[in-house]
């Protein structure tokens, strides 16, 4: 089961349980909520089992009204999840790298409203995209109409690159959409930041590190995850048939990019919640520039769509604009294999949350919830019912059961290949995409690594000479083509891996 599966399912959770929304309360009655009473909201979903860990930061206009770990962010070790606890946010990085771009428009040092040809002149673009007609702008709204290649997969999953020239050369593989139509990806952030950091001669990460995270006191957000003690990191995991299991921490320093690419605390994350609500104000005084905040929060490209209980009606610049209820809410989700994030604020009610939960499958589900159901007792609305509960948990017993099948379907298949397993190892290369080893472990098991990424291997299609990984954070098939009694090239993801002699 890939995980753009599990997040379908986790979306139909979602729904079944979303049929109240905000409604409306003072901020006097808002701040005399108790503590025990957003408890008790949270307690019954935690309860659910749909991730080890779970993290909450609420913030009402200037005060933190509630911030709080539940369960562990490491089971084996049997670490707590704590307000400290250091959490990879994935796409909920996008308001960030948002922001600093607003910023330095408004310093006149890299304009929104730019063409991209204007930074990366030393392209060549595959027609018909136009990178005279390409803004800044455009790329950060997801509207710039360049499509499938290998600058993101390098940049998000096996941050196999020498520097920011062999990324800036890459994109030349990159295909055009048929239209310049809202369609969500990390490309358009990527290459933003790659034009950035040559305006600012310095990494992306570096650039907000002073303009944004020093700044606002988030002594504990970075880009570099290597800079973080092991001990302090929350721990991955994914769901199985009756709960979760660990798997590999799949961020390293190379693939955190400007997309997806913070760790952070839940006490950081007040921060930004505070900042953001007050127009760029923390602690009483303009930190950040007003007008560079409002920027972000402005709709960039107009769609609608309805997603888990909110009306999206746009996309700013690292937030997704819509109404739950009646009122306005900006909200960004973020996923990776073992980590869901769902950050949002309403700024009529001056009231912003966001949710860690350190499973990125069934724990999707589980801060959507979370999110929407602590809204709701914050705004007016009563917590799930008893019979609600009741449902969810029928829903979920579903969605375990699909993973169970999955799993017993895909260990059903044959797993004797036509060639010994060492003919299928060795190291493959495309110049577009980079390296693929495949290797065989004592126990007679094979592995697949591209850099950073890794994933163990099973038999798809023996028939075939078909293998299947997920390197990508989902499933994919490999195929192996064969000359003899060796494997000669691999075919994967739509391209060609030729043995490296």
């Amino acid at each position: 089961m890939t995980i753009r599966t599990y997040r379908t399912l986790a979306l139909a959770i979602t729904s079944a349980l979303l049929a109240a929304v905000p409604g409306t309360l003072t901020a006097q009655a808002r701040s005399a909520i108790p503590i025990a009473r957003l408890d008790s909201v949270i307690a019954p979903l935690f309860a659910l089992d749909l991730a080890p860990g779970l993290g909450v930061v609420i913030v009402r206009d200037t005060q933190v009204l509630y911030m709080k770990g539940f369960g562990f962010a490491d089971v084996e070790a049997k670490r707590p999840f704590t307000p400290q606890t250091v959490f990879y946010v994935a796409s909920t990085t996008k308001s960030f790298t948002g922001l600093a771009t607003a910023m330095l428009d408004a310093q006149g040092r890299f304009r929104l409203d730019d063409p991209i040809a204007k930074y990366l002149p030393e392209v060549t673009w595959k027609a018909p995209l136009d990178p005279n007609t390409i803004t800044i702008r455009s790329l950060l709204a997801h509207t710039h109409g360049i499509g499938r290649g290998p600058v993101a997969l390098r940049l998000a999953y096996s941050g196999e690159y020498s520097g920011n020239a062999q990324l800036i050369g890459l994109l030349a593989e990159h295909e055009a959409l048929p239209d310049r139509n809202y369609r969500y990806t990390n490309l358009g952030y990527n290459i933003a930041t790659l034009a950035m950091d040559k305006i600012t001669g310095e990494s992306w990460k570096a650039t907000l590190d002073h303009l944004i995270f020093k700044p606002l006191g988030m002594r504990n957000t970075s880009g570099y995850v290597s800079r973080v003690p092991a001990s302090s990191l929350a721990t991955p995991y994914r769901s199985t048939a009756t709960g979760s299991e660990r798997i590999r921490y799949g961020k390293v320093d190379a693939n955190m990019q400007s997309a997806g690419g913070l760790v952070t605390t839940l006490e950081d994350e007040a921060r930004w919640l505070e900042v953001n609500i007050n127009d760029g104000r923390l602690d009483g005084r303009q930190v950040l520039p007003a007008a560079a905040v409002r920027e972000t929060h402005a709709v960039q490209a107009r769609f609608t769509q309805n997603t888990r209980g909110i009306q999206v009606t746009g996309y700013g610049l690292g937030w997704n604009i819509g109404t739950l209820g009646t009122d306005t809410i900006l909200v960004h989700g973020g996923g990776f294999p073992g980590f869901a994030t769902h950050m949002s604020f309403m700024p009529q009610q001056k009231l912003g949350i966001v949710v860690f939960a350190n499973n990125g499958d069934l724990g999707s589900a589980l801060v959507e919830l979370t999110a929407q159901h602590l809204y709701g007792v914050l705004t007016g609305n009563s917590p799930a019912s008893a019979d609600s509960l009741t449902a969810l948990r029928v829903q979920i017993e579903r969605q375990r059961g699909a993973i169970k099948a999955d799993r017993e379907r895909r260990a059903a298949r044959p797993q004797t290949l036509p060639l010994p397993r060492t003919a299928y190892t060795g190291t493959f290369t495309n110049a577009a995409m980079g390296t693929l080893v495949l290797s065989l472990n004592a126990d007679g098991s094979l592995e697949a690594r591209m850099g950073s990424a890794w994933s163990a291997v099973e038999v798809y299609d023996a028939t075939k000479n078909q293998l299947r990984v997920e390197l990508f954070g989902s499933g994919g098939v490999m195929t192996m083509n064969v000359d003899g009694d060796r494997v000669v090239s691999v075919n994967f993801e739509g391209f060609t891996f030729t043995r490296v002699p």
